[in-house]
C-alpha cells in the first residue's frame, strides 16, 4: 500500500514540475516579446534561445519564437544570424504563412527569398491494370493450324502498391514503384475438325517502374503532371496447364484418345525471365501541405518478347503431345488509378 502510495505521490511530483517549468517557459516567450518591443534585441535573443533549449514549446510557440530571433537578428543587422533563424522557422513548419498584418518589411522580405520543396515522398497507389500480349513474331509447328491465335489475357487487375518520389528540382522528380503481380492468358487453335487444344499459363512479376514526373501549377493546391521513363519486369513464375480433344478419334496414335491433360507445368525455363519496357503518363491531383491526392492514368509498351526464342522447344510434352510452340509476345499494359502521397522530407532552398 505504502509503495503504491508513493508510486503516485511520484508521478503527480512529476507532473507538477512539469506544468511549473512549461509555465515558466511560456512566461519567457511573453518576456522576449517585451523585450523585443522595447528594443534591447540581445537580452531578447539570449532568453529566446535559452529557452529553445530547455523547453518542449509546442509547434506554433516554437514558430513565434522563431519569428522573434529572425526579427531581433534583422533589427540588429546581423543577415547570416535571422537567414539562420527563418531556415530553422520553415524547417519547423515548411508551409509558414506571413502575417498579413505583420509591419516588419525585413522579415518579410527573408522570409520570401526561401523556397520549399518536397524534397522525398512515399506513396500508395491503386490501379487498374488490364494487360494486353501482342504477338510481333508467329512460330508453327503443323502445317493447317492457325498458330497466330490471339493470346487472350484475363479482365482488369487491381493492384495495390508503393512508391517513392525524389524531387531533385522544383517540380521535377524521379520516381520508382516496386509492384508485384501476376497475369494469365489463354490460346484456343485447332487443326480441321481433327483437335482442338487449349492453351493457359500464369505469369507471375516483380515490376520496378523509374519514371521522372514534371508537374505544372494550376493555383496554388491543384497540381497536374506529366511523366515518361522505362521499368524493369523480372518474370518470377510461368506455369502453365494444356488440355487437348480429339475429334477425331486414333488419328495419331493406334490407342483411342479423346481427351488429355496436363497442369502445373513448369515453363519458366522457357521465358525471357529478364524483360523492359517504356512508359508514359498523365494525371492531376490536389496537395495540401505534405499530404497529395492524385487521380492517373499510365501506358507500359513492351520492349522485347517475354518468351525465349532459344527455349521454345524444351517441353517435349508441350511439343509432341499437344503441338504448342511458343510465339515472340510483348507485354502491354493500360492502367487507371488513384494514388496519395506523403511529404516525409522538405528541402529548405534560398534562391534569391
Amino acid at each position: 500500500m505504502n509503495r503504491v502510495f508513493i508510486l503516485f505521490l511520484f508521478f503527480f511530483l512529476q507532473v507538477g514540475l512539469k506544468m511549473k517549468a512549461q509555465t515558466n517557459c511560456d512566461q519567457n516567450l511573453k518576456q522576449a516579446e517585451e523585450l523585443y518591443n522595447n528594443g534591447d534585441y540581445d537580452n531578447c535573443i539570449k532568453l529566446l534561445e535559452k529557452s529553445l533549449k530547455e523547453c518542449n514549446f509546442s509547434k506554433k510557440k516554437k514558430e513565434n519564437a522563431l519569428e522573434l530571433l529572425a526579427k531581433s537578428s534583422l533589427d540588429q543587422d546581423n543577415m547570416l544570424q535571422a537567414e539562420t533563424y527563418v531556415r530553422s522557422l520553415l524547417k519547423n513548419n515548411p508551409y509558414y504563412e506571413l502575417k498579413e498584418t505583420s509591419t516588419h518589411e525585413d522579415f518579410d522580405l527573408l522570409v520570401k527569398k526561401f523556397d520549399v520543396l518536397p524534397l522525398f515522398s512515399i506513396g500508395l497507389r491503386n490501379a487498374g491494370v488490364q494487360p494486353k500480349l501482342e504477338i510481333s513474331k508467329t512460330y508453327s509447328i503443323l502445317e493447317n493450324v492457325d498458330y497466330n491465335a490471339p493470346y487472350k489475357t484475363n479482365k482488369t487487375i487491381l493492384l495495390y502498391y508503393g512508391y517513392v518520389e525524389y524531387e531533385f528540382r522544383k517540380n521535377i522528380s524521379i520516381n520508382v514503384d516496386i509492384v508485384n503481380f501476376s497475369i494469365q492468358y489463354n490460346r484456343n487453335f485447332s487443326k480441321n475438325l481433327d483437335w482442338t487444344m487449349l492453351y493457359n499459363e500464369k505469369l507471375s512479376f516483380i515490376e520496378v517502374p523509374l519514371y521522372v514526373k514534371k508537374y505544372f501549377l494550376l493555383g496554388k493546391n491543384v497540381v497536374p503532371y506529366a511523366s515518361l521513363g522505362a521499368g524493369y519486369l523480372r518474370i518470377r513464375e510461368a506455369k502453365a496447364t494444356s488440355q487437348i480433344a480429339y475429334t477425331n478419334e486414333a488419328l495419331f496414335t493406334e490407342e483411342v484418345v479423346n481427351y488429355s491433360s496436363t497442369g502445373n507445368i513448369d515453363v519458366l525455363s522457357m521465358r525471357n525471365k529478364n524483360n523492359f519496357e517504356w512508359l508514359a503518363g498523365a494525371g492531376i491531383g490536389f496537395k495540401f501541405k505534405n499530404l497529395g491526392i492524385f487521380i492517373d492514368a499510365r501506358y507500359c509498351g513492351g520492349l522485347n518478347s517475354l518468351t525465349n526464342p532459344s527455349k521454345r522447344f524444351d517441353s517435349a510434352a508441350l511439343t509432341n503431345n499437344y503441338f504448342y510452340i511458343d510465339n515472340s509476345i510483348k507485354l502491354n499494359k493500360y492502367e487507371l488509378g488513384i494514388s496519395i502521397s506523403y511529404t516525409i522530407k522538405n528541402l529548405i532552398r534560398k534562391v534569391r
